[in-house]
């Protein structure tokens, strides 16, 4: 009975979770929401939170919706071509071994923190534009704006449309192709006439979760989108989006209506990002419906030979059309061209991070906290000094020099990291035994579906969300009004907790799917009850599976940065307890890259290949540790 409890509470600690985000977002933008209209939010493009005339604020949200739908479409027109063609590719080209590591370094392309594609998306993408733009006439905007944010999104969400495509695609039935190049289609010809417009409401599904993605980007298109609230449609063009405009001016919003007005635009960005994420889960379960087999399309291009004298020949393929081959080269090889763009930019972002960092890194990156930048000057000295060219650099007063570093940021993030996790996977894996074991009731449907709808949320929706009730709540546990509790490595801590949950839910619960039933029937036929066979049987078997599971969702909140801007808050100082502010590193490598000074950005490249190496270390040390991810029980059956 204790164990049935503490399954169903975890499975209602989500339901909790999701209503509550809800309430609280509509309850702290309701004084904003009920004057819309006065305040312009969805009509006026401007946004004036101080008048200076003193005069009603214009929160005109208009800016931010169009720079938002903007750079999703650029990404989406990039991406989807891409990763429907290297998913057909994998999937019907590439030869087996090709296929495995195309399909791992997909995912190692997922794996990287948003920041870093932030980060390496400054110091190379925008360069490349800039020097488009120059070349056109265009103005010098160092490459940021609306199109540089839309191509660092494509790269971002490109994992996401080619895993899913690639699914659905090997989802088509064998007799399909087989049937297509019976009547003497060529390869692409089969691809293009019967496997995709088999797999097309998978890919619409994928599409339509890549687009729910790129709409709640926080930090990458804030470091280049260029933040500035217009509505422009020139290709040269600065911008801003609703998550880059709350993590900038959030923190800042010293004003209850102001406030209230960022977090309506939040509201809005959840509800969109959650119909976009809804439907796509719609259309993916229709997929594991039995679907009936459309007839093989005549390919205009085979030429099958009808004569008497060939009716009872052997089943050969008859014969193609030297174009119809000539036109299967030529995709092959556009195919294989969209795989190789698909997974270059991991090698681009693995190679400059990897060569700049090291050139940074410096045991002083480790052991020091953060302190002012040297300027420019002082470091180029204390660069030379290090290289045996010159003297140590000394201060204003004659003093050397004592440069900053980064491990009180390392040891912040660790922290929070570490009570995410105490907190999150207790409450996932108990979820996760609710969900698994309680089959289809409509609890536990419900449980689920909350628990997919909040993987979806935005990230930046979380940090306000832990915001509103753990730094800056309105009401007391006593009643009245509360007084500001403040940053905190606890606050951190909650909100990447919950974005770690579902990860761990839907992980272990299928995992423990693949456990086999008869396992379990001989659990219970020797007198075990529900937890002893829980305990004992099932969560053993499905271990390796799930430790791989928690480990990913470790390496996805380590690299995360929105949630703890508005949360965890930053210090220059060491971490004193998860009650006080907590430095995180996230958080230092979007600052200092931003810097003018040398010094921090030298600094922001050695932190974020540290960042790199730990998620790089995370997703592919625990996959080759734990193998294909294969509960060990169910080859046992």
């Amino acid at each position: 009975m204790v164990f049935n409890a503490l399954t169903r509470a975890a499975g209602f600690a989500v339901l909790t979770t999701v209503l509550g985000l809800i309430v609280v977002l509509t309850m702290q933008a309701y004084p904003v929401l009920i004057k819309a209209g006065e305040y312009q939010l969805f009509t006026s493009r401007s946004w004036v939170p101080k008048p200076p005339d003193g005069g009603t604020p214009i929160y005109g949200a208009l800016s931010f919706i169009f720079g938002t739908v903007a750079t999703a479409v650029i990404a989406l027109a990039i991406a989807i071509p891409l990763g429907v063609a290297t998913a057909a590719y994998l999937s019907e080209i590439a030869p087996g071994w090709l296929r495995k590591v195309g399909a791992f370094l997909i995912e190692l392309l997922a794996a990287i923190p948003s920041v870093v594609f932030g980060f390496w998306g400054l110091f190379f993408i925008a360069p490349l534009i800039q020097r488009a733009f120059d070349a056109l006439g265009g103005p010098n905007t160092g490459g940021n704006g609306l199109l540089a944010a839309g191509i660092i999104l494509a790269i971002m969400v490109l994992p996401y449309i080619t895993a899913i495509a690639f699914d659905v695609c090997q989802s088509v039935p064998r007799s399909q192709r087989e049937g297509s190049l019976a009547l003497g289609a060529t390869r692409w010809q089969t691809i293009y006439s019967v496997v995709l417009p088999y797999a097309r409401p998978g890919i619409i599904a994928a599409s339509f979760l890549a687009l729910g993605r790129a709409l709640g980007e926080t930090m990458a298109v804030t470091m280049l989108v260029g933040n500035r609230a217009e509505i422009d449609w020139s290709p040269f063009a600065l911008g801003d989006s609703i998550a880059s405009r709350i993590a900038n001016q959030l923190n800042e919003a010293d004003d209850a209506t102001f406030r209230s007005a960022l977090i309506a635009l939040g509201l809005v960005l959840m509800l969109v990002t959650s119909i976009f994420n809804v439907s796509a889960r719609l259309l993916l379960s229709q997929l594991n419906r039995p679907r009936n087999t459309t007839p093989i399309p005549v390919i205009e291009d085979a030429v099958v030979p009808t004569t008497t004298a060939n009716l009872n020949a052997p089943a050969i393929a008859p014969p193609v059309r030297s174009h119809a081959q000539f036109w299967n080269r030529v995709m092959t090889a556009v195919l294989a061209g969209c795989f190789a763009a698909t997974v270059i930019p991991l090698f681009l972002i693995l190679g400059f991070i990897a060569v700049r960092g090291v050139e940074s890194l410096e045991r002083g990156i480790f052991s020091e906290r953060g302190r002012p930048a040297l300027t420019d000057e002082q470091f180029a000295k204390y660069q030379a000094s290090k290289r045996g060219e010159g003297d140590y650099p000394n201060d204003d007063i004659g003093r050397p020099v004592r440069r900053g570093g980064l491990g009180h940021a390392m040891l912040g993030s660790a922290v929070i990291v570490a009570f995410a996790a105490l907190l999150a996977i207790p409450i996932g894996l108990l979820a996760a035994v609710y969900l698994a074991e309680s089959h289809n009731s409509r609890m536990a449907n419900l449980v689920r579906f909350l628990t997919e709808l909040l993987g979806g949320v935005p990230s930046i929706i979380i940090g306000i969300f832990v915001a509103a009730i753990l730094v800056y709540p309105k009401v007391s546990l006593t009643g009245g009004e509360a007084s500001p509790l403040g940053f905190s490595g606890w606050a951190g801590a909650v909100a990447l907790a919950i974005m770690m949950i579902p990860i761990v839910v839907r992980s272990a619960e299928e995992s423990m799917k693949l456990v086999p039933e008869s396992l379990r029937h001989a659990s219970y036929a020797l007198g075990a009850n529900r937890m002893q066979t829980t305990l004992r049987v099932i969560l053993p078997a499905a271990f390796p599976a799930i430790v791989t599971g928690i480990f990913l969702a470790v390496g996805r909140i380590a690299g995360e940065t929105a949630p703890l801007i508005l949360t965890a808050g930053n210090t220059d100082f060491w971490p004193t307890g998860p009650a006080a502010p907590t430095p995180f590193l996230p958080g230092y490598i979007y600052k200092y890259s931003l810097s003018q000074y040398d010094d921090w950005q030298a600094q922001a490249w050695a932190g974020a290949l540290v960042l790199l190496v730990v998620v790089m270390f995370l997703n592919v040390g625990i996959r080759l540790f734990a193998g294909q991810r294969v509960v060990a029980a169910s080859r046992a059956d």
